[in-house]
């Protein structure tokens, strides 16, 4: 089936917007899944010193012991991390006015009150220096002395280790982006290639002059389909009926118009005589010419293309025995198929060939070429022509030149030919033939076969 393509190019791609739509939606997704994750760790990285620092508080706890000087910790139970200048590993034991710090704090200045909550209740934060501490604080009394018990430990080396992790997956995370887009591309473009032979079966169908759709289709279409089927086949059925119908009504006017020319014939007066047999002669032959429409256009055959090969030795053959003589027929086609819809063009060549037929002498040309999307279809005859100022008038004014007295034609051929023409965004005009009569030249544009998905 030809489809025409609309003035208004669309740029609307369904592929694109879903892919834009996913993007959307896959993008947000993986930043949440980002944030969540470093803040897991972070939380667990936390939650896991914390409960070292709270086994370590409970040690220190138990190391604390009064002498006769006073509470003092004994240095015997407590970890070797405390004792060693700069580990990264601090405490501060309060109670009263007395303050004993561990020797690993050294010279660092520290002020408890200036410790911040931390990201729980079960902990604070303190920076100092170039270090980052998570401070795990207990109160508690022994031997009615109240004591607070600060326990720190220095996290800036796991923090930076952690924003290398954060990185890494800050990289994993782009490249799964990247390798996201491209697989959903590629399965977009898989999916959408499913509908490739419905389209050929609508757009490419130039043999069987049926709609021949495969029996896979995607249950998503799977309705368009129907309806695009329904509606060829009433289309089909429209068009037949309605070709039938004037067939059959040209057939029932035949009677009337013998009637009236027997009535003509009885009357006496030969002015009106005369004008009744002017309008008779016209009726006939607007009737013969139907007949010949609806004998040349034949049976409708939706999504069909016109092939020369195929028809226009049907069409010389109907015009001979309906013209009752035999003319030469010459014909110069580049390509054995043309683009645009069978019933349109055997009506446009039926159309020009017959009024050819009609005022040739002995020979007929039909020339027909293409220049990509555009086509020239050419029709010559020997015949006596029509003069210069009858084809000025024509071409420019668009006058029907068969509709002129001067000619003896029915006056719908050339109006038919018109009408498809101009249904095709083309062009008609008129000169005289080489051969000594009429050319008529139509050009055909605008008419394209639509893109594959």
């Amino acid at each position: 089936m030809v489809v025409i393509e609309s003035s208004k190019t669309s740029t609307y791609s369904l592929e694109k917007s879903i892919r834009y739509r996913l993007f959307l939606v896959v993008i947000p997704m993986m930043m949440v899944l980002i944030v969540l994750v470093h803040q897991s760790v972070h939380l667990l990285v936390d939650g896991l010193i914390v409960d070292r620092l709270k086994q370590d508080s409970e040690s220190l706890i138990s190391s604390l012991v009064k002498k006769e000087k006073g509470w003092e910790l004994d240095q015997r139970y407590l970890p070797h991390v405390y004792q060693r200048v700069k580990s990264g590993h601090y405490y501060l034991l309060q109670w009263q006015d007395n303050l004993v710090r561990s020797r690993s704090l050294w010279d660092k200045e520290v002020d408890v009150s200036t410790f911040k909550p931390g990201d729980t209740e079960a902990y604070l934060y303190h920076d100092i220096a170039d270090e980052h501490w998570v401070i795990h604080k207990q109160e508690f009394i022994k031997d009615d002395q109240s004591f607070s018990l600060w326990v720190m430990e220095d996290i800036a080396q796991i923090e930076d280790k952690q924003a290398d992790y954060g990185y890494m997956l800050l990289l994993v995370f782009v490249a799964f982006i990247a390798v996201f887009v491209f697989w959903q591309r590629r399965a977009l473009q898989t999916g959408f290639a499913r509908l490739e032979p419905v389209h050929r079966a609508i757009n490419s169908n130039r043999i069987s002059g049926a709609l021949d759709f495969p029996e896979q289709i995607p249950v998503e279409i799977k309705p368009l389909v129907d309806s695009i089927t329904l509606l060829v086949e009433r289309s089909s059925d429209q068009v037949a009926r309605s070709r039938m119908s004037v067939g059959n009504l040209a057939h029932e006017l035949k009677r009337p118009l013998q009637e009236l020319h027997i009535i003509t014939a009885t009357v006496g007066d030969e002015v009106v005589k005369e004008r009744l047999q002017r309008v008779s002669a016209n009726l006939q032959s607007r009737i013969e010419a139907e007949l010949r429409r609806a004998r040349i256009s034949g049976s409708p055959m939706p999504g069909n293309l016109f092939s020369f090969e195929e028809e226009l030795p049907h069409l010389q053959q109907l015009l001979n025995r309906v013209h009752h003589r035999d003319i030469e027929f010459d014909t110069q086609i580049t390509q054995q198929q043309i683009p645009f819809d069978r019933d349109d063009m055997i009506e446009l060549f039926g159309n020009l060939l017959d009024n050819a037929w009609k005022y040739a002498a002995t020979r007929v040309v039909l020339w027909a070429g293409n220049q990509g999307a555009q086509w020239t279809i050419k029709v010559e005859d020997d015949g006596p022509g029509i003069s210069s100022e009858e084809i000025q008038r024509a071409n420019l004014r668009g006058v029907r030149i068969d509709e002129e007295p001067s000619r003896d034609g029915d006056g719908l051929g050339l109006s038919i030919c018109q009408s498809i023409v101009d249904s095709y965004n083309g062009s008609i005009s008129f000169s005289r033939s080489e051969l000594g009569g009429l050319m008529v030249e139509i050009t055909l544009r605008n008419l394209r076969i639509s893109p594959a998905f």
